[in-house]
């Protein structure tokens, strides 16, 4: 019987492990708290003995009122109701700002604790997985939503300028990972939405893609495996995200149309994936045997021939009933094996 760390690794290199692994790169802390009172993120994936753990960079954040803060980007951050923090303001308005703009330094003491304490405790049995961005949500984060977006078209060398400097710092975070013992790099930056992409295919083509291709290839070279995350409908460019090296595609969003048969189908030998049981749908308002039916119908679509990763359809929100994740979780480990 298989492990976590080989179920995982085995089925991001498209084989077939002893069961369909299962596990979430972000669980909000209530619903955390509501199954293991008490417990942290370490906590609770052992006990539920979910197959991989996702960890962010650490990031300090001063205090300026109830629920606001500024991170060390100089980005003001508002708490939402979620695990969320959501900027308010933009520090990159235009080239004279992305000049004198360094991204925080990745070597700081405090930047991978969080990673390192992960490691120390699942090293071996259960992989750790750096959670990072690949370029976009920087550019979102840094010089505004819709600046970001109108200016892929009136000015792109800015847009392109701030992406390549996130490829640069990403890149070293994602050696430093690596260099503890991470085995799996998570990008976390939504490039499409319900009504479909937020920007235009060959805007992507010629901007984005390039630099996933770089960052992906630094990652690879440092022997990191890629899950890419993305909401929505991305079936415009699903070559092109194939063919900037990723090893996983999450979550085959099912509220913008995307179908994980269609997905498994037409590139389940190139690459894993990873999704999609709809986390703004039974897991919040069905029953638990609701849920038992879609975890079964995802795996009797996705596992066949190897290459699938359970999850939910983005993450675990505040809005899951807990007894149904229970649910979502037993029904994986119960019908998912091979």
């Amino acid at each position: 019987m298989m492990n976590s760390r080989d179920r995982v690794l085995t089925a991001l290199e498209r084989k077939i492990p002893d069961r369909v692994p299962t596990f979430e790169v972000a669980i909000d802390s209530q619903v955390i708290d509501a199954i293991l009172p008490g417990a942290d993120l370490l906590d609770f994936v052992d006990t539920m003995e979910l197959d991989a753990v996702a960890v962010r960079p650490n990031v300090d954040r001063t205090k300026i009122e109830e629920d606001v803060f500024q991170d060390e980007r100089g980005v003001i951050v508002r708490r939402t109701t979620q695990d969320y923090l959501e900027p308010v303001n933009t520090v990159i308005k235009n080239e004279k700002h992305l000049r004198r703009f360094e991204f925080p330094d990745p070597h700081a003491s405090h930047r991978l604790e969080n990673l390192k304490k992960a490691i120390a405790r699942f090293k071996g049995r259960v992989p750790v997985i750096a959670f990072l961005r690949d370029g976009w949500s920087e550019a979102r984060d840094l010089h505004g939503f819709a600046e970001s977006l109108s200016d892929l078209i009136d000015n792109p060398g800015l847009v392109r300028g701030i992406i390549e400097k996130a490829v640069d710092y990403y890149s070293e975070l994602g050696r430093l990972a690596a260099e503890l013992g991470a085995e799996i790099a998570f990008s976390g930056d939504d490039i499409a939405g319900n009504n479909g992409l937020f920007m235009s295919p060959r805007h992507f083509s010629n901007i984005i893609h390039p630099a996933m291709k770089r960052l992906y290839k630094n990652w690879h070279d440092c022997g990191l495996h890629i899950i890419k995350h993305s909401d929505g409908n991305l079936e415009p460019i699903l070559d092109l995200l194939v063919d900037t090296g990723l090893d996983c595609l999450h979550p085959i969003d099912p509220l913008a149309g995307m179908s994980l048969e269609k997905v498994k189908k037409e590139y389940g030998d190139r690459i894993c994936i990873m999704g999609n049981v709809n986390c703004a749908g039974n897991l919040v308002f069905g029953t638990k045997d609701q849920v038992v039916q879609e975890v079964k119908k995802c795996i009797n679509v996705a596992a066949p021939g190897g290459g699938y990763i359970l999850s939910s359809s983005n993450s675990i929100p505040r809005s899951v009933k807990p007894e149904n994740y229970i649910a979502m979780i037993e029904a994986a480990k119960q019908y998912g094996k091979y």
